[in-house]
């Protein structure tokens, strides 16, 4: 493993970083601190989220990292970056100002993956395949946009697979979205419980659970203004975002002024009533960092609101 302290900026040559990603998860801060020099080179790199994590951490009562190997979001970011990072200076896309732009980052997200796949498979993080694909074929191939899914009534939680990432997203967004989802929604928290390998085109997929969520069906579906008022609470506000063209709440979009988080996809299934009681809980939204070179900066662009500056790093 390289040393952690970050060297000069050197257009053509390899940032530092494990190169196959191990022990990664113990150079995290360098790896952090690599991001922000690779951004300042106006080069792709997942801006860190741990100041955000900082603002809403006081509030969270459960982690949701870990599964039941020890294996964590958190520590599967830190490979990601290893081995997304490593790339030379030269062959990380520049940071995208416009959508169609974020096509690009797939060497930089082949990369990660590659990063992310060596270490399961080191860790003993790899699930048997054809395990998960039996239980989803029992219960219907269910699923969305995003995940294959099946519910283990035993273990009381939903089992989703990633099989594609929305939003012209990476790998590495999805596990930083995991991240923030047990910041804001500890009560929903994701559990990452490995990876599977597809044994044809060697994919790497990960495996998350979530707790079942006890669905109040008997009342009317949660309404937006009650949705505002919920993430009101929080220190969201809504926005309109630019949808099939036009400007609405086709995204069901609420933003964080202070950190710069955008959380959105809060419509009436995502947003769910627990019965007997007037809470109402937040199931699968989607959750970004709004900073240079998202899709989420991107977006709000779209509508004026301007870019927040990448975070300042103490010491750095």
């Amino acid at each position: 493993m390289r040393d952690c302290k970050v060297p000069d900026p050197e257009p053509e040559g390899r940032p530092f970083g494990a190169r196959d990603g191990s022990g990664s998860d113990r150079v995290l801060p360098g790896l952090t601190l690599q991001a922000f020099q690779i951004r300042s080179n106006h080069r792709h790199a997942i801006h860190p989220v741990e100041a955000a994590l900082q603002y809403f951490r006081a509030r969270a009562e459960v982690s949701g990292d870990k599964g039941h190997g020890g294996c964590g979001f958190e520590e599967a970011e830190g490979h990601y970056r290893a081995g997304a990072q490593w790339l030379r200076l030269s062959e990380i896309p520049q940071l995208a100002e416009q959508l169609r732009e974020l096509s690009r980052l797939g060497p930089l997200d082949r990369a990660g993956r590659k990063a992310i796949a060596a270490w399961a498979e080191g860790s003993g993080f790899v699930l048997e395949e054809g395990r998960f694909n039996g239980f989803w074929d029992s219960q219907g191939r269910r699923g969305g946009a995003e995940h294959q899914v099946y519910y283990d009534p035993d273990l009381g939680r939903w089992f989703k697979r990633l099989f594609y990432c929305v939003n012209s997203s990476t790998l590495g967004d999805y596990l930083v979205r995991m991240r923030l989802h047990a910041a804001l929604f500890p009560e929903t928290a994701y559990r990452l419980e490995g990876f599977t390998i597809n044994s044809r085109n060697k994919e790497v997929a990960p495996v998350v659970s979530q707790p079942h969520v006890e669905v109040d069906t008997g009342r009317p579906p949660v309404t937006k203004l009650e949705t505002d008022d919920l993430m009101a609470a929080m220190g969201f506000a809504p926005v309109q975002l630019m949808h099939n063209g036009v400007r609405d709440d086709g995204y069901f979009a609420y933003l964080h002024p202070v950190t710069g988080v955008l959380v959105h996809d809060l419509h009436d299934e995502n947003v769910v009533r627990i019965p007997e009681t007037d809470d109402l809980a937040i199931i699968d939204p989607c959750i970004a960092l709004a900073r240079k070179g998202t899709w989420a900066a991107i977006k709000l662009a779209e509508v004026g609101f301007p870019t927040p500056p990448d975070d300042v790093i103490a010491g750095s």
